[in-house]
């Protein structure tokens, strides 16, 4: 059941519920609906309104010292559905070696154990449309479809991401039932929270959780267990502005909170000519199994992260058109049914072009089963790297006040001379392998490593934030714990990509959905 309360005529109402979640978002619409699937009610509060926005139109910029995070304004969506309105929906799990301790990038091991999400990233595929598998059978695609790969280089393991329909990638879309339909699932809409309220008496509970529209309205809900899911940005200031306004009760014992800020870099390191674009789009494209597009990337083996000093990295491989391709038409057509804002860019000059092109596409779908590569695209070689954890780089509040009267954030992200170490040594590692794999006689790759990585334009973000609200062993080096509790507060949790202690080199929507399933048993064991 949806709401509004900038619609609301009262000035101010209260209301009770069992649990509150701040954020309607990925993670805060699917931890309500497998909430309500474990007979919890759920109040679910949202800054934005039925349309998702960006961070600009929002006012909800944030202030750059540093390195500009593109993330910040590019990677965030505020109302239903939040940032799944601009997602990819790239999916694939961490390994268990992205969760153990690598003493020689100086990461450490995450408080739970990879064998422990197994049931719940079945579970999040099966809910999401993809297929469980195993890992028998994922090997055996990968040599079916990547022989050329699969016998690349012992320093690189063949991995298959998976993208989500596009009918289950906008999430407010996904889960329109529930969301407008169930009783026990209230949404709140143009209600930014403004505060978290703790007693004098009793600093170790949420008691009450605040928040505003934009035309004054005011909504003061009373939950027994508040969840923030507001994205890793907004979550690491909603707790930051609560800390100040308690004298530091969160960091009180050396909590890092704000701290280890990262995401991951990627990086264009190689550019490919081809001698025979036909194999080399067999070799290397995306394959359909199962109805669910499939794309290939190398990943750096845990051995050679050992033997090199290597935080986690992959490198995979892309294709840039120049929007005048059929490939680019259907591309935003789709984007426009997720709810993005897209221009078709379709004219009576290009329609020929347009229609030829489609064609092509069809034709490998379906007797390829695999993506066609547009002609002409520039053939690339992208590498992705896991940041090395970095205490100053940190997110903290700035003076000046949003149009809610809550201070701002301020974004201090930093790219350390190891960053760029692990960057240089993949890509070269890359190039020195393909020349010695029989894939150099599809194409010849050439590295184009930048030569300054302080040029913006040479790196970007990913929108993959990470680390600032850590879930560690004790207070002194996290933020929250095992059970993505805050350290301090009996009551208050938090899903989002910012507990992550580590990144991999996984994209981390599915892992991030998996500890959301994991939270939500923990929650409703909590209730009953």
């Amino acid at each position: 059941m949806i709401r509004d309360l900038s619609q609301v005529e009262a000035p101010g109402l209260e209301v009770r519920t069992p649990l509150c979640i701040i954020g309607a978002g990925t993670a805060g619409i699917f931890l309500a609906c497998q909430l309500r699937a474990l007979g919890v009610d759920v109040l679910l509060l949202e800054t934005g309104d039925r349309f998702a926005r960006s961070a600009n139109e929002m006012a909800q910029t944030c202030a750059q010292r540093g390195i500009r995070y593109r993330g910040a304004e590019q990677g965030r969506s505020f109302g239903l559905g939040g940032t799944s309105v601009l997602w990819g929906g790239q999916m694939i799990p961490l390994t268990a070696a992205d969760m153990q301790a690598r003493p020689a990038v100086g990461i450490d091991a995450w408080p739970i154990d990879h064998a422990e999400l197994t049931n719940h990233l079945a579970h999040v595929k099966q809910r999401l449309g993809l297929r469980a598998g195993d890992d028998a059978g994922e090997s055996a695609l990968s040599a079916r479809r990547y022989p050329g790969l699969s016998a690349f280089d012992p320093d690189f393991a063949l991995r298959l991401s998976e993208w989500l329909p596009f009918g289950m990638r906008n999430f407010a879309q996904a889960f329109a039932d529930p969301l407008r339909q169930d009783s026990g699932l209230v949404v709140w809409l143009n209600a930014g929270v403004v505060r978290l309220q703790c007693d004098a008496a009793e600093m170790g509970r949420i008691l009450a959780v605040e928040a505003r529209s934009a035309n004054g309205r005011m909504l003061n809900v009373r939950p027994d267990l508040v969840v923030i899911c507001a994205g890793a940005l907004e979550s690491t200031r909603l707790l930051l502005a609560f800390d100040e306004s308690t004298s530091g009760r969160l960091t009180a014992n050396g909590a890092p909170l704000g701290r280890y800020f990262a995401d991951h870099l990627s990086v264009t390191c190689g550019r490919f000519a081809c001698r025979d674009w036909t194999r080399y789009n067999h070799a290397v494209a995306p394959v359909f199994s199962g109805g669910v597009m499939r794309t290939p990337r190398l990943e750096i083996a845990p051995a050679a992260q050992d033997r090199l000093a290597l935080t986690s990295a992959f490198v995979h491989f892309t294709f840039v058109t120049h929007g005048d391709t059929g490939f680019d038409v259907i591309r935003s057509f789709l984007r426009q049914r997720q709810g993005e804002r897209q221009r078709l860019g379709l004219s009576p000059r290009r329609l020929g072009r347009v229609v030829q092109d489609v064609g092509a596409m069809a034709y490998w779908r379906v007797v390829h089963r695999q993506l066609w590569i547009p002609r002409p695209a520039d053939l690339l070689l992208q590498v992705d790297i896991e940041q090395v954890p970095n205490w100053n780089s940190r997110l903290s509040l700035a003076d000046d006040l949003d149009r809610l009267g809550r201070k701002r954030l301020v974004i201090d992200w930093q790219i350390t001379p190891e960053d760029i170490r692990v960057i240089r040594t993949v890509a070269q590692r890359t190039v020195q392998a393909w020349d010695g794999s029989r894939l150099r006689n599809l194409a010849r790759l050439e590295m184009t490593m930048p030569l300054r990585f302080d040029d913006f334009e040479t790196q970007y973000d990913v929108y993959h934030p990470t680390g600032s609200l850590r879930m560690g062993s004790q207070p002194a080096n996290s933020v929250t714990d095992a059970n993505l509790r805050v350290w301090g507060l009996e009551n208050c949790y938090v899903s989002s990509t910012a507990v992550f202690p580590s990144a991999g080199s996984a994209n981390p929507g599915l892992m991030h959905l998996a500890l959301t399933a994991r939270l939500a048993e923990h929650l409703a064991s909590r209730i009953r």
